[in-house]
């Protein structure tokens, strides 16, 4: 991933969005300047005699490689939304198994839960805020999941703790499963060689619209007004989904934290 890409997710979102439209236009200024090298002063300018289909011809297939770029990063994000609310529904399921065990076994395992959902996770985000290598695999997950084998030995003979054994087991199995894929999606879509076709897609299509335009100054400054504001947003929306789990509109860990609260409030009112 680009190492300069981490300072876009320590900024408030107002200044991301001010930043993108800046980098836009900029590459705006530079296909001005690239058409002026060869077509010389505004005011001297002829009319260009372009045909129109060309500029549909170039336009077209950059804003469907982009729109291709768009989806993969929505799907991305929606891939880690979706993703957050299993992994809360999982552990609202395993803490109800987890209240069906005798006591002494019930509350080492609830401990371990309790661990993963108030400092495991707490741990994850901040690392998905800090830095894009995925964060170490270990957590009470790993202990949760020895323990619950050494409890399927010592309680054999009871079927109801053999029963939600079994549930908890396939339970952590699919917790350990989604946070895998949690830091997978934690790291982005975008690096160096897509943001650098990216811009130049961009520059394409400025360059040739200030070729179509040059010398006309209310034309170019309605044109350039408009470019600048519908692509530094389509920057902007990149740049706040890329990374799902980092910047100001991250996915959040509430929904598993708020399904564990939920279900311990619940199995303490029985």
């Amino acid at each position: 991933m680009p190492g300069w890409y981490d300072w876009v997710y320590s900024i408030s979102e107002a200044a991301l969005l001010v930043t993108s439209l800046f980098a836009v236009t900029c590459l705006m200024a530079l296909a001005f300047l690239a058409v002026a090298v060869y077509r010389g002063s505004p005011r001297r300018a002829q009319a260009s005699n372009m045909p129109a289909t060309f500029v549909s011809a170039i336009t077209l297939p950059v804003a469907l490689i982009i729109g291709l770029l768009v989806n993969d990063v929505w799907r991305h994000y929606n891939d880690a939304q979706d993703g957050v609310m299993r992994e809360a529904a999982t552990v609202a399921d395993a803490t109800r198994a987890i209240a069906q065990l005798p006591p002494d076994a019930g509350k080492q395992v609830g401990a371990l839960m309790e661990q993963y959902v108030k400092a495991d996770l707490v741990r994850d985000w901040k690392v998905y805020q800090t830095r894009q290598s995925p964060v170490e695999t270990y957590s009470a997950l790993n202990q949760m999941e020895f323990l619950v084998e050494r409890l399927q030995l010592d309680w054999s003979t009871n079927a109801a703790a053999v029963a939600a054994l079994k549930v908890l087991e396939d339970d952590v199995s699919d917790l350990e499963r989604l946070r895998k894929t949690r830091t997978h999606l934690s790291v982005g879509r975008i690096d160096n060689p897509r943001w650098f076709v990216l811009a130049m897609l961009l520059l394409c299509c400025a360059t040739l619209l200030t070729e179509v335009i040059y010398g006309q100054r209310r034309n170019h400054a309605v044109i350039a007004g408009i470019f600048v504001l519908s692509y530094g947003a389509l920057v902007y929306m990149l740049l706040t989904h890329d990374r799902p789990f980092s910047g100001s509109t991250f996915v959040s860990a509430e929904p598993i934290v708020e399904a564990y609260d939920n279900q311990i409030k619940v199995l303490q009112r029985r």
